[in-house]
């Protein structure tokens, strides 16, 4: 029963370190280059959505040497790229439906 007790609260414990974020990461994510990246993660992964090849906006240099701006990439791309991502039961064809419901 104690080793049950214990495994349930390292459990908690840990998955409290993914959920809740420290003042570090709160303070990343309010600096302009995080914003920043995170436009430009949401514009690629829009830009994936509609189809178009090899139009990944990102600023390179700041990708490589700035770890707020290459966060708020990956957040921002990642984000909106399941924002864009098809909702069961939802159509997503880009030809209309004639005859819906049938």
């Amino acid at each position: 029963m104690l080793r049950k007790l214990i495994a349930l609260s390292l459990a908690f414990a840990l998955a409290a370190c993914g959920i809740f974020e420290t003042r570090a990461q709160r303070a990343t994510r309010n600096t302009p280059s995080y914003k920043e990246g995170y436009d430009d993660g949401c514009a690629t992964a829009n830009a994936s959505g509609a189809n178009y090849r090899g139009s990944q906006v990102r600023d390179d240099a700041l990708y490589e040497s700035d770890h707020a701006y290459r966060a708020g990439w990956a957040n921002g791309l990642s984000i909106c790229r399941a924002s864009l991502a098809p909702q069961e039961g939802v159509r997503s064809s880009p030809v209309p439906d004639n005859e819906p419901g049938r």
